[in-house]
C-alpha cells in the first residue's frame, strides 16, 4: 500500500479557503490460525515467565504488607480517636463540676457576707 500526498495552495490572499482532510489507516492485522497451533512455541516456554512470576509474586507480598498496614493504622487510628472521645467527656465532666463548685462557693460566701453584714448591723 502506498501513502498519498496532498497539496494545497492559496494564491488569492482575499479569499481564505479551508479544507479538512480525513484519512483512516486499517489494518487487517495478524492472521491467527487455531487449528495450525501443534503444541508451545519452542521460544515460548515457562521458564521465560519465571522472573514475572517472581515479580507478581514480590508485588503481591508487598501489596498484602501495605494491606496489613493500612489495618493497623486504622485500628490505631480508632484507639486513638477512642482515647480522644474518653478524655473529651471526662474534661467536659470535670468543667460541669468545676462550674457547680465554682457556684456553690460562691452561694456560700453570699450568704456568710450577708449574715456577718446583718450581725454587725451594716446592712
Amino acid at each position: 500500500m502506498s501513502g498519498y500526498t496532498a497539496c494545497f495552495v492559496n494564491d488569492n490572499d482575499d479569499f481564505a479557503v479551508r479544507i479538512v482532510v480525513d484519512s483512516v489507516l486499517t489494518s487487517e492485522g495478524p492472521v491467527y490460525d487455531d487449528d495450525e497451533i501443534d503444541s508451545e512455541d519452542a521460544s515460548f516456554q515457562g521458564h521465560h515467565l519465571t522472573p514475572l512470576a517472581d515479580q507478581l509474586g514480590r508485588s503481591l507480598q508487598a501489596a498484602h504488607t501495605v494491606i496489613t498496614e493500612m489495618n493497623l493504622m486504622e485500628r490505631r487510628e480508632q484507639r486513638m480517636r477512642m482515647t480522644a472521645e474518653s478524655i473529651n467527656s471526662r474534661v467536659r465532666y470535670f468543667s460541669y463540676i468545676s462550674v457547680g463548685i465554682l457556684l456553690v462557693v460562691t452561694y456560700l460566701q453570699v450568704t456568710y457576707l450577708k449574715r456577718f453584714f446583718k450581725k454587725k448591723k451594716l446592712l
